[in-house]
């Protein structure tokens, strides 16, 4: 399902003429199609709804846009980050804490801690030390793997 398309020679997304876009925003600009975006999100949702309700996650890194977000996240869609500024950002834009993921290398403990505070779905490690880490914050906390961790 494609929202952009030619109408009278113009190229239009979702019947907007892009001309008209450029000249009220400026150039260079990016336009995205809310009715493309939350199509390809709903079709990956039924895709996998046999599974129950699995946690589809979109990686903020790909494109930290807040419309762009709230859109996904209003989709039901879940946030991939790597670092706290992208929870940040996925909180802004609605994303619920249980839904975020947390990877990458490089995490803090004040990034750790923080995370955890919000509320997070998964902190994701790879080393045995960023583990210790990870437990060391959480308990200080007093969280647990059992509290979503």
């Amino acid at each position: 399902m494609d929202h952009f398309a030619y109408s009278d020679g113009e190229l239009h997304s979702e019947e907007v003429p892009l001309r008209d876009i450029a000249r009220e925003a400026g150039t260079p600009v990016y336009v995205y199609a809310s009715a493309t975006l939350r199509h390809h999100a709903r079709v990956m949702r039924e895709a996998l709804a046999n599974l129950g309700d699995p946690l589809v996650a979109f990686a903020v890194k790909a494109n930290p846009n807040p419309a762009v977000l709230a859109i996904l996240a209003s989709e039901g869609l879940g946030a991939d980050i790597v670092s706290i500024g992208e929870y940040r950002q996925a909180r802004a834009a609605g994303v619920p804490p249980a839904r975020i993921l947390f990877s990458g290398v490089g995490k803090t403990a004040e990034e750790m801690a923080e995370a955890l505070s919000g509320g997070i779905c998964q902190i994701n490690v790879e080393s045995v030390e960023v583990a210790s880490t990870l437990s060391e914050v959480a308990v200080s906390a007093g969280r647990n793997a059992a509290d979503g961790v």
